[in-house]
């Protein structure tokens, strides 16, 4: 039987994990955290933390594992890059992956492939416009981000600092912020051209960097769609990228739009169950298909099928869970606990009470259920 390591124990890559089994794979789950979800559905949990890339390298030299598979973080995906030396495929060479996951180094080449991004600015550039953002160049999930309007040289400095302070490379990038609707594009290439892709729209209703709310999108105009399909497929040849899932968030405003990050991992919070209970398209295989020999699945002409709604279950400040109660009545599609009675909540994005797949009979539906989340009216703790 084949022996393929996937290297993630979160709930998120639980789908990546369902489907390597599918696929008639014997599968190990390797994390640090014995309390993840992996670490304690898989029988063949590696208690090893993956951020020592040497511990990682060993570990999958002494096992002689088939396959390698990263799961639904940066972490993940970057430390597989980093042991892989050629040896397993799917994988992006770690120079490029670098370039890909460091904020300053991706906004370097992005300007030099033409992309649609927002600019990089100096301190005196910044204090000339409206508004500013500033990150670590290696933050995730709204980390050290802050936003400055109308801003002035002394204040970026030590939003600069801030930022500098959470970040593990002491680096920090400032660019104008561009406001908008955001979206992500999840598309799959082959040879650097897209052979199926999808467009979300994602919201932050608790904390303005961590989406929580999203849904598939047909709003997006085919002109811009074209445009950025064009643009992707110039990144993927531009670097040189292996076939695989290439994704990416992105704001639009009016007829512009503004590419704010790509990625290679698996999106997390069980992104992968949105596209998949939408369409029926095998999201989670089509992922892991490069990584163990295989291809994505070409799409088909069928849109959407069924109209869901993925809500991640947060609060601003903080909470003490019992249950939740809903000012309406809902169909839910999938209910995943990430909390149970009497926990404690940290505020958002660290602590998630639940992941829920609504499910929607028409689009007037949706749109009014997305309303009442947005609006923060569909629940209240209890």
């Amino acid at each position: 039987m084949t022996n393929t390591l996937l290297v993630d124990t979160n709930r998120a890559a639980y789908p990546v994990y369902q489907a390597l089994l599918g696929l008639g794979h014997e599968v190990s789950v390797v994390g640090g955290k014995s309390t993840e979800t992996l670490a304690k559905l898989s029988p063949n949990y590696i208690p090893l933390d993956y951020s020592a890339p040497e511990r990682l390298d060993a570990l999958v030299t002494d096992r002689g594992f088939d396959y390698l598979v990263p799961g639904c973080t940066d972490l993940s995906y970057m430390m597989c890059a980093e042991i892989n030396r050629g040896r397993y495929p799917g994988l992006d060479t770690l120079e490029t992956s670098q370039t890909i996951n460091n904020k300053a180094q991706f906004r370097q080449m992005a300007e030099q492939l033409g992309l649609s991004v927002p600019r990089v600015l100096s301190v005196a550039e910044g204090a000339l416009i409206s508004a500013v953002i500033i990150k670590p160049v290696d933050a995730f999930s709204g980390h050290g981000i802050q936003v400055l309007h109308n801003p002035t040289p002394p204040a970026i400095d030590v939003a600069i600092d801030s930022a500098r302070s959470t970040s593990a490379s002491g680096q920090v990038l400032l660019e104008e912020f561009v406001t908008g609707q955001l979206h992500s594009h999840s598309a799959f290439i082959r040879d650097g051209l897209i052979v199926a892709d999808f467009f979300v729209r994602e919201d932050c209703i608790t904390n303005p960097f961590a989406v929580d709310t999203s849904c598939m999108t047909e709003k997006i105009s085919a002109e811009m769609q074209c445009e950025l399909r064009r643009q992707i497929e110039g990144f993927a040849r531009g670097l040189c990228l292996v076939d695989g899932l290439v994704h990416t968030q992105f704001i639009v405003q009016d007829n512009r739009f503004w590419i704010i990050e790509v990625t290679r991992r698996c999106p997390g919070d069980i992104y992968a169950l949105l596209i998949e209970l939408s369409t029926g398209y095998p999201y989670s295989a089509s992922y892991a298909a490069p990584f163990v020999g295989r291809s994505a699945q070409p799409k088909s002409l069928a849109g959407i099928h069924e109209r869901i709604i993925r809500h991640t279950v947060t609060a601003r400040d903080g909470a003490t869970l019992w249950g939740l109660r809903f000012t309406r009545p809902v169909d839910i599609r999938l209910w995943v606990p990430l909390a149970t009675a009497g926990d404690t909540l940290a505020p958002s994005p660290a602590g998630r009470a639940a992941i829920i797949f609504f499910r929607t009979a028409s689009e007037a539906d949706q749109k009014s259920l997305y309303s009442d989340l947005l609006a923060g009216a569909l629940y209240s703790f209890e």
